[in-house]
């Protein structure tokens, strides 16, 4: 197994060099460049130097073969494939005879773009060289375990790779690694048990140089993966899980249940409250009771890297739940703040409206479903309140309410519409 590993690395290398000499890239004032899509949502990228398109069509979770571009810095462009649209520019800085990857990734919607140098010297034999590129900003701080796949990382001292929280893409020097089979995790940092992605096994040849790509999800707390060997293979490592939690909003302190498929979200919570995200199987059924009868599940699916609320509303007899979508990449400004709200109120069916500091953020919002997002400055002494139609003053009300930026806000409006709880989540 791990000869085959190594002659398929060779074997790559070698058709990268040949390539070259075809007029892929070369010493002769050209560099070599190849792509990888690494989006959710272009099924295909092509590549254009100085306005000419030098690599076609090249699938989500694939690299291209590698293309020819002048050396200096060109002016490159990454289009999706079916539409033609400018997804992203940049002009790298290339040398003659060098090899380059150019990854294409996503971030809030937004198709960013990172370029690799793969011509770092080939280690000894007996070892391989691997690194960590950190391109997935949204979630934050967060440390990577490389280790044998059987290994509790909750054990260990210190994790392999620690990135501190950061705007921009990050880079890590290279370790020095046995050849052998490996399992990538990453968790928030400092906390083991907050799992934001778990590649179960990837080999490592003898002399391979490799990176660990991390990219965000379309939750963004939760985080995709890939593993690039140099002038080689790339493997995608997307995330096969989902982030869910339970928003118990029936009448009479009724008990909650829900579960995807045989993985517990949350276990006999009493109305009203709001449990932590479990981590789930994406794609798998949702199962909800209500004082331990069944409720009819919201169909829609837990999409891999989601983050999502589950909400169960209305009287026990004829509770009602429903899935709603939660965006948690955190705000452009760190002295900013997300903030929405969710209207569980059980009984007269009236809408809400959301005020902060005296102006609406969101008005119209119905039982059952969530507002949109408001970016709002971080305040020592921000006014919150929500009105009903029903009622001639506020029903929730706070004058001066500490709320610190760079994060992600939601508050929940539940129980009974006649005595309504007000529960202010922070969700990143």
């Amino acid at each position: 197994m791990l000869n085959n590993k190594i002659c398929l690395v060779i074997a790559a290398a070698v058709a990268a060099v040949a390539l070259t000499a075809c007029g892929g890239g070369g010493s002769n004032g050209t560099a070599s460049v190849r792509l990888v899509n690494s989006t959710s949502t272009h099924p295909a990228l092509t590549m254009l130097s100085s306005g000419t398109t030098v690599i076609t069509a090249t699938p989500i979770d694939t690299v291209s073969s590698y293309a020819g571009v002048s050396a200096g810095s060109p002016p490159l462009q990454v289009n999706d494939a079916v539409t033609g649209t400018a997804l992203a520019t940049l002009a790298p800085s290339v040398g003659a005879g060098a090899h380059y990857v150019l990854v294409a990734y996503e971030s809030g919607g937004i198709v960013r773009s990172t370029i690799v140098n793969e011509d770092t010297a080939v280690p000894a034999v007996g070892t391989a060289s691997l690194r960590v590129l950190d391109g997935a900003t949204d979630a934050g701080a967060v440390d990577v375990y490389v280790t044998d796949p059987a290994v509790d990382i909750g054990v260990l001292a210190s994790p392999s790779f620690t990135f501190p929280s950061s705007p921009s893409l990050q880079t890590s020097a290279f370790v020095s690694l046995s050849p052998g089979t490996y399992r990538i995790r990453v968790t928030g940092a400092g906390n083991p048990a907050d799992l934001r992605l778990d590649v179960p096994s990837f080999p490592l040849a003898s002399q391979e140089v490799a990176a660990v790509l991390l990219t965000p999800t379309i939750g963004g707390t939760l985080v995709n993966g890939a593993v690039l060997a140099q002038q080689a293979a790339y493997t995608a490592g997307r995330n096969t899980t989902a982030r869910v939690r339970l928003a118990a909003a029936v009448s009479g302190n009724a008990i909650v249940s829900a579960s995807a498929a045989n993985t517990p979200v949350a276990a006999s919570v009493v109305s009203p409250s709001v449990s932590a995200y479990a981590v789930v199987p994406a794609g798998s059924a949702l199962n909800v009771s209500v004082n331990g009868g069944s409720v009819a599940a919201p169909a829609a699916p837990l999409l891999a890297g989601s983050d999502s609320t589950l909400l169960v509303y209305g009287a026990p007899g004829t509770a009602t739940a429903s899935l709603i979508a939660d965006d948690n990449h955190l705000p452009t400004l760190a002295s900013n703040l997300k903030l929405r709200m969710i209207n569980g109120l059980t009984g007269a069916a009236t809408p809400l409206t959301l005020n902060a500091g005296f102006a609406v953020l969101a008005s119209n919002v119905a039982p059952g479903t969530a507002s949109s997002y408001s970016v709002v400055a971080s305040s020592t002494a921000l006014r919150i309140d929500v009105f009903s139609p029903l009622s001639p003053t506020a029903i929730y009300s706070d004058p001066a309410l500490s709320i610190p930026g760079n994060a992600v806000y939601t508050l929940f409006m539940l129980g009974d519409a006649g005595a309504p709880l007000h529960i202010l989540r922070k969700d990143r």
